[in-house]
């Protein structure tokens, strides 16, 4: 009786190919052999002798011309934003006499205080260039008018205070203009009645020309009586 045989079913000739390539490339490393001596060095050859110099290449093309910058400022400005030279002077007072300070005294008690310029003692050789004195002793002000708009103002006042109550507070303020264009500041509180020395500091900005044109007025107010001496003024501008 016949009986059934499986046959193994047939490849397909790419299938075959690729078997036979996997087999024959499959590589079987042989031992390792054993490392060599490294041989001695051989003698250092001659210099060989100079080439000739190649010629020379081609000029490139011009590059793209740069902007052109702003045109540089006249000997007569100097170089800032608002071409202001920078300088300073320093007022002394000659006269010793007191003003009477309190609330109830000047404008709101905001009483206006000056100096008698001590010709000898003052400072004005350092001024900015082409400029005149930052004090108009007659007009009793701070002098703008030969100040560049936009210039910076800064002002020293070295003051002697003597106050008749304890906690006496005190403010000083360089007037301009109107309440608004006028820089207060606070200068504390005087614990004790006693007569004090000190200086205080402001900065002005000459914004427009009102500013310049009408000048600063050094004031001093007080919530107690006192009496007070304006002993000198530093000004510098910038």
């Amino acid at each position: 009786m016949a009986k059934s045989m499986d046959f193994p079913k047939k490849k397909k000739y790419s299938e075959t190919v690729q078997e036979e390539k996997l087999i024959e490339y499959i590589a079987v490393p042989g031992m390792q052999g054993e490392k060599g001596e490294i041989g001695p060095q051989g003698p250092k050859g001659e210099q060989g002798p100079k080439g000739e110099k190649g010629d020379a290449g081609k000029q490139g093309p011009p590059g793209p011309q740069g902007e052109r910058g702003e045109p540089g400022r006249g000997a007569d400005v100097y170089d800032s934003a608002s071409g202001q030279y920078p300088g300073w002077a320093y007022y002394k007072n000659k006269s010793k006499s007191t003003t009477k300070i309190g609330p109830t005294r000047g404008d709101d008690g905001w009483v206006s205080i000056f100096l008698q310029i001590d010709q000898d003692n003052s400072i004005e050789k350092y001024l900015p260039r082409k400029s005149v004195a930052l004090i108009n002793e007659v007009a009793k002000k701070i002098n703008f008018k030969a100040v560049q708009h936009g210039a910076i103002v800064n002002i020293r006042y070295d003051l002697e205070v003597e106050t008749y109550v304890n906690n006496t507070e005190l403010w000083i303020r360089t007037f301009s203009i109107d309440d608004e264009h006028s820089v207060t500041g606070y200068v504390g509180s005087l614990k004790y009645q006693y007569s004090y020395d000190f200086s205080f500091s402001q900065t002005i900005f000459i914004e427009n020309r009102d500013v310049k044109i009408f000048g600063g007025i050094p004031q001093i107010r007080s919530d107690n009586e006192g009496t007070v001496i304006l002993k000198g003024i530093y000004i510098s501008v910038s």
